[in-house]
């Protein structure tokens, strides 16, 4: 998802917040008042857009960033002091001024450069894994290394992109890989299935060339494909 797409359905997202409601003052020709849905039903669908533009704060400007701390707190005031859809209108103006401040260059969309780059870095190196498993004269060894190297750049990318904390973690295949499992990004499966491919990478680098195949190479990168198919559905800016 592209950067414009984001700020597209978070503008979207303020749309929607400003419908259903109306404004109600407390005295007639005072200026005080509060918004009121237009109907008691809608009152879940406007709870509902307020947490789906949290969570739009959260996701793209950063949990525990200013935005997200400003959004929370203009939500809560208002939804206390005035009503809940007054909270939930408030947020339609703060979404569209993070959305100028992305423009402008102030902010960034958390995760998106990051990604982009390890996308774009995996996308190259498994070009050069085909190339060399279409020449018979390059050893399994090569596009194995590569590809461990491209799920290595993709799991570090992601685990950047999320802000997510190394721990003891050290930089490496399956030291990405841990820290997506503890944050509950990664499956039990998808730790099998990365297991095997570093095993064999790790084989690989360490001159152990006793089990490495064309097959085995062949099938490192269909399993490597599968894997970063697996990794996209997780980037931190998914299709809205």
């Amino acid at each position: 998802m592209k950067d414009s797409d984001i700020l597209a359905y978070a503008r979207q997202q303020a749309d929607e917040l400003e419908k259903d409601m109306s404004w109600v003052t407390v005295e007639p020709g005072a200026s005080g008042g509060y918004w009121k849905a237009d109907d008691p039903h809608m009152l879940h669908v406007i709870v509902a857009r307020a947490a789906s533009a949290l969570e739009v704060m959260r996701r793209y400007a950063g949990e525990g960033s200013f935005w997200s701390r400003q959004a929370e707190a203009v939500y809560s005031n208002h939804g206390v002091r005035q009503s809940t859809e007054s909270g939930a209108r408030a947020l339609a103006p703060l979404l569209r001024e993070w959305c100028s401040q992305v423009e402008a260059g102030i902010v960034e969309i958390v995760g998106s450069r990051v990604w982009a780059e390890a996308d774009t870095a995996s996308t190259d190196l498994m070009g050069q894994v085909r190339r060399l498993l279409e020449d018979r004269r390059t050893h399994p060894a090569m596009p194995i290394v590569l590809c461990g190297a491209v799920l290595e750049t993709t799991l570090r990318g992601l685990v950047e992109a999320r802000g997510l904390p190394m721990g003891h973690e050290k930089p490496s295949l399956m030291g990405y890989a841990r820290v997506l499992r503890s944050a509950g990004l990664l499956t039990k499966q998808d730790m099998k299935d990365l297991e095997q491919c570093a095993g064999l990478r790790n084989s690989a680098a360490h001159g152990e060339f006793d089990d490495l195949s064309g097959e085995r190479a062949g099938l490192m990168e269909q399993q490597t494909n599968l894997l970063l198919r697996r990794l996209a559905e997780l980037q931190p800016y998914p299709d809205a």
